[in-house]
């Protein structure tokens, strides 16, 4: 299976090591492909479906809609919140490259 561009964006810049980064990752990885399934459903089915109730019969906005539009809040809260997370990591890692002492050899009376 071939990994989306944000799934490879994230297997190259997380941290491996930080459990809640990677589970928020997951999360945010699910709720896109749910996304995606709500989006064709609406494509499909038309933001507007209509409902037989017996006899009745009458059109109303498709439930997928406003499902669609809490899950974009929910994704949009992620994306700012793993943003952040995943520059943290950078900083730090970038922080401790720039800690390390140099290696310096102490020559020997030879």
């Amino acid at each position: 299976m071939t990994q989306s561009k944000m799934e490879q964006y994230f297997k190259e810049n997380s941290d491996k090591n930080n459990l809640f980064q990677q589970e928020k990752i997951s999360r945010y990885l699910d709720l896109r492909k749910l996304y995606n399934k709500l989006n064709k459903s609406i494509k499909a089915d038309g933001a507007v479906i209509s409902v037989e109730n017996g006899k009745q019969k009458f059109v109303k906005v498709n439930p997928a809609v406003s499902e669609k539009e809490k899950l974009n809040t929910q994704l949009l809260n992620l994306e700012k919140e793993l943003y952040s997370s995943i520059e943290m990591s950078k900083i730090k890692a970038r922080k401790s490259v720039h800690k390390t002492p140099p290696k310096e050899d102490k020559g020997g009376l030879v």
